[in-house]
């Protein structure tokens, strides 16, 4: 297997937003100002079907925004805009020119998504990624029983898939990438799904959307414990959710990404201001029990919701490429956060046992400790508060390299 090594576009010519408004997608777009501080991105909402029937019990946690059509969006050199594959791998420090050869990240959703090769292409190439051909063969997409027949279409859905894929080869340019298309957004589907890519042997797996706790929900929790490979998850949406935390983020054995705030600061020595994003998730799970490397605070035997963090805000959205926003567009929410985690254990390649979460919780030199910031009111509690060390909404922190994958 070749490793590339690859060059992240400096910058992308300032250009005037047109509004895209695909009818299966809840998205709205906003006019930008030419690149610079004061720019700002597209506005996000809900990419989620129109029709509750194509949810089903599933939750919807991405946003999207239209906006670019058949340009990538206006790079914002300071202060906030769309983040580039370049923003990400410098705020996070990640050695994405040589690593991740020979890895795979596996990322699940439901339903087809037809374009998903030919969106992946073009954000690749506008990010100075190689492309996925015969030399490199670095996308592959399955059901979830591992055959080449897909289920049914979804336009709305298939964002999910386009960010997923995208914002896992933002982290690892390098690695192959897996699209599972499980039948539903049903949990036992996305369980069967998630058994199929760890079959593939890959080296992190992330489903781009949750179901809220149930009672008996135990009973597919194997389903997300597969180590070695690392079953990466978002956190949700809001502090406390009612009470219930959402699936598979809530199992012990799965690594729960919350969403921050992530922009450039030239003020700050690592050149980047992060926070706790206000609409992430965070709290106690009503069934799952605490790992044994998770501190208890305010959840005692319980599981605490999160783990770790990166961009998911929808101030700093990250651009993305998907037919079904009418071409270029912006990405937000917990999803966005999970799948580019998900892309960071591919680059890491960590070959261990040892559960992902043990060696998270014992490696916090290795992440950026996330101080600011709150997703709700707990009186400044540690679980919807940022504070020094551990915290519900940002976990440990975010990656400061690849030391705690």
């Amino acid at each position: 297997m070749r490793t590339h090594r690859w060059t992240t576009l400096g910058g992308v010519a300032a250009m005037l937003l047109t509004t895209i408004a695909p009818l299966t997608l809840l998205t709205t777009s906003a006019a930008a100002t030419s690149t610079g501080a004061t720019a700002a991105p597209p506005a996000t909402s809900a990419a989620c079907p129109r029709d509750a029937k194509d949810t089903g019990p599933a939750t919807c946690l991405l946003r999207a925004g239209t906006g670019g059509g058949d340009q990538p969006l206006p790079r914002v050199t300071a202060g906030r805009g769309p983040l580039t594959a370049g923003d990400l791998q410098e705020a996070y420090r990640l050695p994405a020119d040589w690593l991740g050869g020979g890895q795979s990240v596996a990322v699940v959703t439901p339903y087809d998504n037809p374009a998903a090769g030919d969106e992946l292409a073009e954000y690749r190439k506008a990010n100075g990624m190689p492309p996925c051909d015969a030399d490199f063969p670095c996308f592959k997409k399955i059901n979830q029983r591992g055959g080449d027949t897909p289920p049914a279409p979804s336009p709305a859905w298939a964002v999910h898939s386009s960010v997923g894929l995208q914002l896992a080869a933002a982290a690892c340019p390098n690695c192959k990438l897996l699209l599972v298309q499980a039948d539903d957004p049903s949990l036992d589907s996305m369980a069967a799904a998630v058994d199929q890519a760890a079959a593939q042997g890959a080296t992190a797996v992330v489903p781009m959307w949750g179901v809220a706790e149930y009672d008996g929900q135990n009973a597919l929790a194997a389903h997300f414990d597969h180590a070695p490979t690392t079953v990466v998850a978002p956190s949700g949406q809001g502090f406390n959710n009612g009470g219930r935390q959402i699936l598979p983020a809530a199992y012990p054995s799965v690594i729960a990404v919350g969403g921050t705030q992530l922009y450039r600061d030239s003020a700050t020595t690592r050149g980047w201001n992060e926070s706790v994003w206000r609409d992430t998730a965070s709290g106690c799970s009503m069934y799952g029990t605490r790992p044994a490397w998770q501190p208890a605070g305010a959840c005692g035997s319980r599981r605490t919701v999160a783990d770790v963090a990166a961009v998911g805000s929808a101030d700093t959205p990250v651009q993305v490429y998907s037919t079904s926003l009418g071409g270029w567009g912006t990405a937000a929410g917990t999803p966005v956060a999970a799948a580019f985690i998900a892309g960071v254990y591919g680059l890491a390649g960590t070959d261990s046992s040892t559960p992902a979460g043990r060696r998270l919780y014992a490696s916090a030199q290795y992440l950026n400790d996330i101080t600011a910031g709150s997703n709700g009111a707990c009186g400044g509690g540690k679980i919807c508060t940022a504070a020094r060390g551990y915290d519900g909404p940002s976990g440990m922190g975010t990656p400061n390299g690849t030391g705690a994958f």
